[in-house]
C-alpha cells in the first residue's frame, strides 16, 4: 500500500472551521488548522481535492507506486494573509477620517475588498482553498 500525507496550514481566516478531504471522490476525512493526517491507498493513479463549504481547492491528480509516500500542502486562500491587515486598516481608518470622507472612503477602499471575497466566493470557488504536493516537507512524528 501506499501512503498520502495531507498536512494543512494555520490561516486566520478558516482557524476555526475544518477541511473534508476527498480522495478518488470519496470523503476520507476532515482536517483542522496545524493537523497532519495519513491515509493508505492502493498504487495507482488517484486525485484528491480539499473543500470547504462550497468552495475547494483544485483537484489534484497524482500517481503513487506501492511503499511510495506523498505528501500535500493544503491551505486556504492564497492572498488571504493581506485580509485581515487590510480590514483592520480600513476600521482604525474609517474612525479617524473625518465624516466627509467616509462615503469616499467606503466606495475606494472597502469596495474593492468585498468584490475580491465576492470573486473567490463565487467565480473562483474552485479555487478558494490552496493544494500542493510538498516534495521539501519533512513529517516529524515526535
Amino acid at each position: 500500500m501506499a501512503t498520502i500525507k495531507i498536512r494543512r496550514t494555520t490561516d486566520f481566516i478558516n482557524t476555526m472551521r475544518k477541511y473534508s478531504l476527498f480522495i478518488d471522490g470519496k470523503k476520507v476525512g476532515t482536517i483542522g488548522a496545524g493537523q497532519i493526517k495519513e491515509f493508505e491507498i492502493p498504487s495507482g493513479q488517484h486525485s484528491v481535492i480539499a473543500k470547504i463549504d462550497w468552495c475547494s481547492s483544485p483537484e489534484f491528480s497524482f500517481e503513487i507506486n506501492d511503499n511510495d509516500s506523498k505528501t500535500f500542502l493544503v491551505g486556504g486562500l492564497k492572498n488571504g494573509r493581506w485580509i485581515l491587515p487590510l480590514t483592520s486598516m480600513m476600521i482604525a481608518l474609517y474612525f479617524f477620517l473625518p465624516h466627509t470622507l467616509h462615503t469616499y472612503f467606503n466606495l475606494f477602499i472597502v469596495l474593492p475588498i468585498f468584490i475580491f471575497l465576492l470573486y473567490y466566493l463565487t467565480f473562483r470557488r474552485k479555487n478558494y482553498l490552496t493544494l500542493r504536493e510538498n516534495t521539501s516537507f519533512q513529517l516529524d512524528n515526535n
